[in-house]
Order: structure tokens, then sequence, then C-alpha cells
């Protein structure tokens, strides 16, 4: 049984997709990363019709079924992957706006979890560490760094799941499309949660 959120049994996601709500069904809930429809639940009386997303990590959520259709997406398409590829290898300048005002944006596009936005995190923070040997960059700080492993992990597990490979074969493809040295993610160098 599908949503009935629009009627169709689906809900728009983004332009022209749509994302379904039946058990089994992987969707992306912004921050939180992948998820996938463990069970529906129908509305009884005052509770609405909802359904439980279970993730990764062992997080499970609990969502109305009418705020599941105004937060989660599907998975990111094969043309979304190519946008990502592009923007990885996009030669942009490397920000200089105000550190608070880096972190806000930076904040607001982890937060949001759509994959483009995290692959601007991820090519301006690897660029801005490769940089930070410069006179005039300094290295990411402490929370400006959490921000970038937490996009670069999210994106790394969307392509993954996308793709149908390991997590860090996905990295090395994000650390090959921005062109850098930087290492593969492991478990000894992020520290998210």
């Amino acid at each position: 049984m599908h949503a009935a959120i629009n009627g169709t049994g689906s809900r728009p996601a983004a332009a022209g997709t749509f994302v379904s709500l039946s058990v089994g069904d992987r969707v992306v809930y912004a921050s939180h990363g992948i998820g996938l429809v463990e069970s529906r639940q129908s509305g009884d009386g005052d509770l609405p019709e909802s359904i439980t997303l279970v993730f990764e990590s062992g997080l499970r959520v609990s969502l109305p079924l009418a705020r599941a259709g105004e937060t989660l997406r599907p998975l990111a398409s094969e043309p979304e992957l190519d946008d990502v590829r592009r923007t990885l290898e996009a030669d942009v300048a490397a920000p200089t706006e105000p550190w608070a005002k880096r972190q806000r944006s930076t904040q607001e596009k982890v937060v949001a979890g759509h994959v483009i936005g995290l692959a601007e995190v991820v090519r301006d923070s690897l660029r801005r560490e490769l940089v930070a040997g410069g006179a005039s960059v300094r290295a990411l700080g402490p929370s400006e760094r959490e921000l970038y492993l937490r996009a670069r992990k999210l994106l790394a597990a969307e392509i993954a799941a996308c793709r149908g490979i390991e997590a860090a074969a996905a990295d090395a493809w994000i650390v090959q499309h921005v062109g850098s040295e930087q290492p593969p993610l492991t478990d000894s160098n992020q520290n998210t949660s």
C-alpha cells in the first residue's frame, strides 16, 4: 500500500520525481541520511497515519504521513549523480566570506541533505584543507570539520546506495572528482555520530 499524500500513492519530492512510502522502500531524510521504511501504521481516531523509518545507525523515526511527505526524498538518480560529479569537479573560487557566514551556509546545506549542497560542502572543504598550508588560508575549524565530515559521509552513503557499491568506493569516487590527495574516510578520521 502506498501513501495517499497526493492521491496517487506517492508524494512529490523534487521537480519531476516522486517518493514511494511502501514498507521496504529506501528514502533520504535530510541530515539523517538513508532510511528504510520499516512499517506503516494506520491512523486511529486522533492519531494520523504514519510510517517508521530505520537507519543504519539503529535510529528509528516515526513520522506522520503528512510530515513524511514534506521531508523525505528519493535516492538521487543517475542524472543527479552526474550533477554531483560536475559540482565536485567545478573550478570555483574558494569562499572568502567570514567564518560565521560560511559556517551558517555549510550547516544549512548539511541539514537540508540535498546531494548538490552536500557536494558543494565537500568540494569547498576539501579544497580549503588542501590550501591550508598557504599563508592566507587556515584549515577548517573543529565545527567546520565536523560538518564537512558529516556531509562527506552522507554524500558517500547516498552514492553507494544509488550505485550499489561500498561507501569506501563511493568516497574514493568523491575524492577523485574533487581532484584531491585527501585520504578516504575511515572510522579513525571521522568523528560524527
